[in-house]
């Protein structure tokens, strides 16, 4: 039940609510995060790129920025949502009390965590929106060759379905950790390194089982990897199909994980 109040129009109304605060100072709010893949891409991309040479990926040959630029995609896909539902969801949480007033209205708790997965889903997008942007200018400007540069787009449904999970997954965190500076454990033990390792900034080797295992219930790598397919190969691969069931999973086990942690946290019990 507590999957289906992602439909519901209460979970959409708190994601609006979220929305319209946001906009009143969007240029502070995501010209930083936006920024921060472009730094990355140009820095490691242009400047680690040329002491790195060629790589081979599916049988092409590519320039490491050519390697990079879809990566940075997935990167910011992952950050975005799950440092939202960290510190972003736990300021409303704990200093604005605005969980205690959304309580006080029609909105129930699942739709509340519902609103805040959407919400983080959204942020995702939009800054991997704003990353796209940048790859396409760069494209056109002939600083990075992307054979299917028109088709990076098309990921953008993609990185919302996984900001999604990643929302979802960071929440869990949010509902037991008992003060802001704990945040820090989740965001530099876990999701930090789980975006470096996971094809973004460079091909992960897949020879042990063990890491063929971590790979396949990743999303984060299989959104990296979909992102290239549809740039350099010019179509989706089946990374696609085990995206959406990784994403698909991460979401039902922590959602309702999320939901129950803050009921205790809340309304004790």
């Amino acid at each position: 039940m507590t999957l289906l109040a992602l439909a519901d129009w209460r979970s959409w109304a708190v994601m609006r609510r979220h929305a319209r605060v946001y906009l009143r100072t969007w240029y502070i709010g995501m010209m930083p995060p936006a920024l921060e893949p472009v730094v990355a891409m140009l820095a490691f991309g242009l400047g680690l790129g040329g002491f790195i040479g060629a790589l081979v990926w599916h049988g092409q040959t590519l320039t490491y920025l050519t390697y990079l630029a879809p990566g940075l995609c997935a990167y910011t896909a992952l950050n975005a949502p799950f440092f939202h539902a960290l510190w972003g969801a736990y300021v409303r949480m704990h200093y604005q009390r605005l969980y205690d007033g959304l309580l006080a209205t029609q909105v129930e708790l699942p739709h509340m965590v519902a609103g805040e997965i959407l919400w983080g889903g959204t942020m995702g997008t939009m800054f991997v929106s704003a990353v796209v942007a940048v790859i396409l200018a760069l494209d056109a400007c002939g600083v990075l060759h992307l054979p299917h540069p028109l088709l990076l787009p098309l990921v953008l449904p993609l990185v919302f379905v996984m900001g999604c999970a990643m929302a979802s997954f960071a929440l869990t965190f949010t509902a037991f950790l008992p003060s802001i500076d704990h945040m820090n454990l989740p965001a530099f033990l876990l999701a930090i390194p789980l975006s470096l390792v996971s094809s973004t900034y460079f091909p992960v080797p897949d020879g042990h089982p063990l890491v063929r295992l971590l790979l396949a219930i990743n999303p984060v790598h299989h959104l990296a990897e979909s992102a290239r397919a549809l740039a350099i190969l010019g179509a989706p691969d089946l990374h696609v199909v085990w995206l959406l069931l990784s994403s698909g999973v991460l979401l039902a086990v922590t959602m309702p994980l999320a939901t129950m942690l803050l009921r205790r946290r809340l309304l004790g019990g």
